[in-house]
């Protein structure tokens, strides 16, 4: 069950021999992962060796959010494995629970794969509401100022003597590079979120490839690394210093360009209208930029440019994931607790399709809604017309989701 759309089946050079043996070695085989993970490790290695026009260097946040059990995270093993094999263990970064941690790593070494498995119990935790007090809370902040600062520079907190006089100067990185390449539910993912990651551009900055599949389980062996895949990590790992600037073809810089229109487009629809999903459009110039500096260079090293076909896969596969993602966030993010669990109430019925739901099930599966305020949200949900409520045969109430939702 392929989960990849065929423009993207594609990408050329590294980036998809790396994600064909992904693929080649995956129990179960999910090619939209193979391809954000292809995309981390790729961005990786050509940190620091290569930036656009722009300035744009190979840094992408890439999440892969699937079912559980659907195989997503053999992308995740495999990028840790290939890794450790071609002796770049170090270019791996796990989990941390402060942004002192991040700090130190990036003061040890400044270029980085940030892999973090169940990235929704991770980023919850890191969340504003439950980490406000806590070391967890200024992770995020920092991994937004990261995502910007490639190429330049990275300040650290400024920390406060402990005895009032000695200085603790803030760790200043010059040219942090971080990825970030993580699994998730996407349940799990989602309830972790909230429209202020929509607002604090959090949400902008990362790519997520959702794949609604369950591919059917099938033996494979994990064969050895390809010698073209090996090759290409171990001349990376650790290339000389020095940044190669991939020059773009006015065909592909004329197609940036209209990308760039329709997206300020959008931003403005969503200045006047208030629909804060199209916000997730904030960052896809740049992240369009960086994927198609990746694909250059994968596909021609230190000779790339950056041509019709790059710019076109890069701008489509970013409109692509974010148009998923805006469906994803109007159906599951909220404002408050009541108006997530109105959507988590509306999911329920619409998972039951045209027969709908009865009113005892429907109460079975929400007990985690109080009975006063469920009975209040479904009122609701009738009222303003999302649902409609019909006489069943037991003499109890039916739920439907209504026609024109």
């Amino acid at each position: 069950m392929n989960n990849l759309p065929s423009d993207f089946a594609h990408p050329g050079g590294f980036v998809e021999s790396y994600m064909n043996y992904v693929n080649e070695t995956a129990v179960c085989e999910q090619p939209l992962f193979a391809l954000a993970s292809a995309l981390a490790l790729a961005g990786t290695l050509y940190g620091q060796h290569f930036q656009t026009v722009d300035g744009q260097r190979t840094n992408l946040f890439c999440m892969a959010v699937g079912y559980t059990s659907c195989g997503k995270g053999h992308p995740l093993a495999m990028l840790s494995r290939v890794l450790d094999d071609c002796g770049a263990t170090y270019l791996r970064l796990g989990q941390v629970t402060s942004d002192s941690a991040i700090e130190w790593a990036l003061k040890q070494q400044s270029r980085f794969c940030f892999l973090i498995d169940e990235a929704g119990h991770y980023f919850s935790g890191v969340s504003d509401s439950v980490a406000a007090s806590s070391a967890q809370h200024a992770i995020k902040p920092a991994l937004l100022e990261l995502w910007s600062a490639a190429g330049g520079s990275w300040k650290g907190k400024q920390r406060v003597p402990r005895d009032g006089k000695s200085e603790q100067p803030p760790i200043v990185v010059r040219n942090p590079h971080l990825c970030l390449y993580a699994t998730t539910q996407p349940q799990i993912l989602f309830e972790s979120l909230s429209r202020n990651d929509l607002r604090d551009g959090w949400l902008p900055r990362n790519l997520f490839f959702i794949s609604k599949t369950r591919p059917k389980p099938v033996a494979k062996p994990i064969t050895p690394i390809p010698n073209d895949v090996r090759l290409e990590v171990l001349r990376w790992k650790n290339a000389p210093e020095g940044v190669i600037t991939v020059p773009i073809t006015p065909e592909a810089n004329a197609i940036f360009n209209d990308f760039t229109d329709q997206i300020y487009k959008k931003m403005m629809i969503a200045d006047k209208t208030g629909d804060e999903t199209n916000y997730l459009y904030g960052k896809a110039r740049e992240n369009a930029g960086r994927m198609a500096l990746i694909l250059a260079v994968s596909r021609r090293g230190t000779d790339a440019v950056i041509g019709t076909e790059e710019a076109q896969y890069a701008t489509k596969l970013v409109h692509y994931l974010i148009n998923e993602m805006i469906r994803v966030v109007r159906e599951n993010v909220s404002e408050s607790p009541a108006e997530k669990d109105k959507k988590r109430i509306l999911q329920i019925i619409a998972q039951t399709g045209g027969a709908g739901i009865l009113k005892g099930e429907l109460t079975r599966r929400t007990q985690f809604i109080r009975r006063a305020l469920r009975d209040e949200y479904i009122q609701d949900l009738v009222e303003s017309g999302e649902i409609m409520a019909t006489s069943a045969s037991n003499g109890g109430e039916r739920y439907r989701i209504c026609d024109i939702v």
